[in-house]
This record gives structure tokens, sequence and C-alpha cells, in this order.
């Protein structure tokens, strides 16, 4: 089964988001700061990491690098936004090493589109 990392503070969008990746047949581990995120990376190697933006741990394109930089299996990182950041952290992000960038509210075919972007079989 593909597992996939979501990091996300926000209850509510966060369990929307794990009942969708369920439905596509993810296994969905959680945590909710980047801190913790790369242990998990770490200790089990999922096989996409999804981040919102808002996840405490710093900016998106500084999470990325130090994943590149630690993480064990390197996983794609699709980064999800609640709010239109500017152009400039979207391609920041993507410079840094993540797979794609989505914003939200969206629905679960632009999901799984998404991650079939980043090279997740779903």
């Amino acid at each position: 089964m593909t597992m996939c990392l979501l990091i996300d503070e926000d209850g509510r969008p966060r369990q929307y988001l794990e009942q969708m990746l369920s439905g596509l047949g993810l296994e969905t581990s959680l945590t909710s700061g980047t801190d913790d995120a790369v242990r998990f990376c770490n200790d089990n190697s999922p096989d996409v990491v999804m981040v919102s933006a808002r996840a405490s741990g710093g900016a998106p394109k500084e999470f990325v690098k130090r994943l590149r930089l630690t993480a064990r299996g390197k996983p794609p990182v699709v980064f999800l936004f609640a709010d239109t950041p500017d152009t400039e952290m979207f391609g920041q992000t993507i410079l840094e090493g993540a797979a794609d960038v989505l914003m939200m509210p969206f629905d679960r075919d632009l999901l799984h589109f998404k991650l079939r972007q980043a090279g997740i079989a779903v």
C-alpha cells in the first residue's frame, strides 16, 4: 500500500484530506510539524509527503531543502496552500525539489491528478 505522510495542524481540513487520501487507497500517517515529519521520513520512508503551508517548522522551501538533505528515500513533496502565496514562494518550493503545489479547496479528482503528476500510482 502507498504511504502518505500528511503534515498539517488544522484538524478539520486534515481530516477531510485524510479521508480523500484513504479513498484513493493511500495509507496516511499524520504529523503536525516539519520537525516530526523529517524524523518520520527517516524512520518510515513514505511514498509521498503532503504538507500544509500552515504546518509548524518553517517556510515551505526550507522544509523541502531540509528533507532533501536528511530524509531517507527522498519522497516527493506536494505543498498545500489555503491562501494564495506569492508566485515566488511557489517557484522556490519547486526549485528546492517539491513535486507540486496544490491550492485548497480541491476535490478528489484534482488530488488524484496531482498525486499522479508527483509519480504516485493511485
